[in-house]
Formats: structure tokens, C-alpha cells, sequence
């Protein structure tokens, strides 16, 4: 019996070279699909930081004629914050109501002592880039070592903030300007 010998002829040739050729755009392919899902990841990033918030907390203390004292809070990034829950303390009291509060400073100061408050829930409020929003305001008339009895006052607040993506931070005075994620 005499071996058949399979001779390539030239559509054989041209079959394997549109093989190799199609191979070879797959793997094309596959490299550019890859270029193409890391731009979009780098493009996503930059949105996302184009819009970012960052909110911050600080308490002033007035005196003149009377004494006012006040928080507020402050969007120092470069885009809108939603204010997801707000805590704020006054004494290390969590401050619930505002009749709770005005029990607690009329309990803190002189029974002589006239005290105007002003109390704001920021919960579900939007705080735009470089806006500042008074959350508490405490205005007391002058007494006897009402400066004493002012230094000892403490105020703090914890706000869990998001952005327009829903990208949640936690800021609290004590965390020194680094605002953690928070889950809301």
C-alpha cells in the first residue's frame, strides 16, 4: 500500500494565513478592550474628584456686649455635599431636641443670665461648594466669670456627608481633618 502524502496547495495556505490573521486581531482586540476599561476607570476617577466635598466644623466664640457662641459647618471641597445624619454634642450631652438643649444651658448658666438658641438639623440638606451653615448659635447677656464659665463650654459634631455619587465621609472634630467613609 503507498502512502498518501497530503500536499498543501495554495487555499490550504491562504486558509492558515486568515487563521494566523484572525488570531491575531482577537489578541488585538483583547489589548485595546483593556487600554479602553482602564481610560474608563481613570475618567470615572476624575468625575468622581471633579465633584468632591469635604466638609468641616468649627466653633467661634464673640464676646462684646454679649456673648455668642457658634457652630457651623462648611463645605470646603469643590462639589455639593448632601448631609446624610448629624450628632452634635454640647457638653459630651448628644443633643436630641431642642427643648433637651435649652433645658441643659439653662441648667449650665446663671438662672439671671438671658439665653437666645438656635438650633438646625442639616440631616438631608445640601451644603453647595464653599457654603458655611450656622447649626447652633448660643447668645448669652454678660454675668459675673461668664468668660471662666464659657471656656469650659464644649461643642462637637459628627456628620456623615455624601457626594452626588453617594460616596459617603465621616468628619468629626477630633479626627484632626481626615474624614473617614461612612455608611449612611
Amino acid at each position: 500500500m503507498a502512502s498518501k502524502s497530503k500536499n498543501f496547495d495554495r487555499s490550504d495556505l491562504i486558509a492558515v494565513a486568515a487563521l494566523l490573521m484572525s488570531m491575531l486581531a482577537l489578541f488585538v482586540s483583547i489589548y485595546e478592550a483593556r487600554i479602553l476599561k482602564a481610560q474608563h476607570k481613570i475618567m470615572v476617577s476624575q468625575e468622581r474628584n471633579a465633584v468632591w466635598p469635604y466638609v468641616d466644623g468649627h466653633l467661634t466664640y464673640q464676646y462684646t456686649d454679649k456673648i455668642l457662641i457658634e457652630y457651623q459647618l462648611e463645605n470646603k471641597g469643590i462639589g455639593p455635599s448632601r448631609i446624610a445624619q448629624t450628632q452634635l454634642t454640647v457638653n459630651d450631652r448628644v443633643v436630641e431636641s431642642y427643648s433637651q438643649l435649652s433645658e441643659q444651658l439653662a441648667a449650665y448658666f446663671p438662672d439671671s443670665v438671658e439665653v437666645d438658641l438656635a438650633l438646625v438639623d442639616m440631616t438631608n440638606q445640601i451644603l453647595s461648594p464653599e457654603e458655611q451653615v450656622q447649626i447652633l448659635g448660643i447668645q448669652v447677656s454678660r454675668f459675673k466669670n461668664d468668660i471662666e464659665l464659657v471656656r469650659n463650654f464644649a461643642v462637637s459634631a459628627e456628620v456623615c456627608y455624601c457626594s452626588i455619587y453617594n460616596e459617603c465621609w465621616f468628619f468629626e472634630d477630633r479626627n484632626e481633618g481626615q474624614n473617614l467613609p461612612c455608611s449612611h
